[in-house]
């Protein structure tokens, strides 16, 4: 896919305002689109919409985490060392790039430990690849 100069600069904008506007927990909507994929609720996204679909095993967890199989809201952590937090599932950073995504082991979800990609738009709505993502549904 091409993108234009105005495409890119909206790009920038969208991940400079994640990456100083950093929260210690975001609610992320997800939800399951009539094509069968699940994509995260990301107003404006300045690029195309399949950017925004999970895939590689993420789409597994949006499905464990939805009560109705239609969406979820997920409270998530990002950290760069560890934490406890009671009812947390923990999400602990494997290979990774920046151009590539990031690998995540999960666990502290009842059947569902295993590994799973996040595309580079994590950089969009998290600023970075944490090494740990804390999840829980909201």
């Amino acid at each position: 896919m091409r993108y234009s100069l105005n495409d890119l600069l909206s790009g920038a904008q969208v991940i400079s305002r994640s990456v100083f506007g950093r929260k210690e927990e975001y609610k992320l909507q997800f939800n399951h689109e009539e094509d069968g994929g699940w994509y995260v609720d990301f107003p404006n996204w300045p690029f195309d919409h399949g950017n925004l679909e999970m895939v590689a095993g993420a789409d597994k967890l949006c499905e464990v985490l939805s009560d109705d199989n239609k969406f979820t809201h997920v409270l998530v952590r990002p950290s760069d060392k560890p934490l406890n937090l009671p009812g947390y599932a923990c999400l602990t950073q494997g290979v990774h790039s920046i151009t590539g995504g990031s690998h995540y082991d999960v666990t502290g979800i009842s059947g569902f430990e295993r590994t799973i990609w996040l595309c580079p738009v994590t950089l969009f709505v998290l600023g970075r690849y944490p090494k740990y993502i804390y999840i829980k549904k909201a």
